[in-house]
């Protein structure tokens, strides 16, 4: 388990709530209380002065309830994660739509707490894998020309002017930036691991996009959008890959919604 030192916010206008959940986070030595208040809006200040790791986070408080508090906490892109407490499991459905950390029904345990640590430092894990794909997709220097054999010779080319590769039979079909295509005489999967690069996506069984090519996904269609410069492209790409993709988040700043 990773040490570093974890700030936390309570956030819930019962005060002996407050004093019971800061007594099991104080048996963490990795964990450090750094506030608490027992109204929403204050809480809400306080998170924004300290920002958090976690805020556990009261959703039943009278004016300012706790999914208003975690709605404006993520509106306003503060990194801390939200745990929310609540003796009403009625409110569990609304609060999953705000993507907490966790939901936690009093009267909870230490194991609780537990699960909850367990769960952030997966979440952290996963955060850093995701912003290292990003840098290591978005500042390739793309330096080492690869050869691939062709139906009528060699073909000498950089990652970079991959857009997307399509299985055909036995070859692969390589459609490059410049609107061109050869045809590789190797299989789509003798030409992925050469490529060894995580810019490649599969959308499909026969097909691989290069991530730095996508401008959009049509949900309703299941296609993908890809292109350079005039040249645009579609891809057929299949609802499982879909949803592995709104997962991945490697993109720290999408315009849109994925359409």
């Amino acid at each position: 388990m990773d040490l570093t030192i974890l700030s936390v916010v309570i956030i819930d206008d019962e005060q002996d709530a407050i004093s019971l959940l800061e007594m099991y986070l104080r048996i963490f030595p990795f964990i450090s209380v750094t506030g608490k208040e027992s109204e929403a809006v204050r809480g809400l200040e306080l998170v924004m002065e300290t920002l958090p790791e976690i805020v556990f986070l009261d959703i039943d408080m009278p004016g300012m309830n706790g999914l208003q508090v975690a709605d404006k906490i993520h509106s306003d892109n503060f990194y801390s994660e939200i745990v929310f407490t609540t003796a009403h499991q009625q409110y569990a459905y609304d609060a999953l739509g705000i993507e907490p950390l966790d939901f936690l029904t009093k009267p909870f345990s230490i194991e609780d707490i537990e699960s909850v640590i367990q769960k952030y430092n997966a979440r952290i894990q996963k955060k850093k894998m995701n912003i290292k794909l990003d840098k290591f997709i978005h500042s390739q220097s793309y330096s080492i020309k690869i050869k691939f054999p062709t139906t009528v010779g060699i073909l000498i080319v950089e990652q970079k002017d991959i857009v997307f590769l399509k299985s055909k039979a036995n070859h692969c079909c390589i459609y490059l930036q410049d609107g061109s295509v050869e045809t590789i005489t190797r299989n789509i999967c003798i030409v992925i691991k050469i490529l060894n690069s995580p810019a490649f996506f599969q959308t499909n069984r026969s097909t691989y996009i290069n991530l730095n090519y996508l401008q959009r996904i049509d949900k309703k269609n299941r296609k993908c959008i890809i292109g350079y410069n005039t040249v645009i492209h579609e891809v057929m790409i299949t609802k499982n890959q879909i949803n592995f993709f709104e997962k991945l988040n490697i993109y720290q700043n999408l315009p849109t919604p994925l359409k």
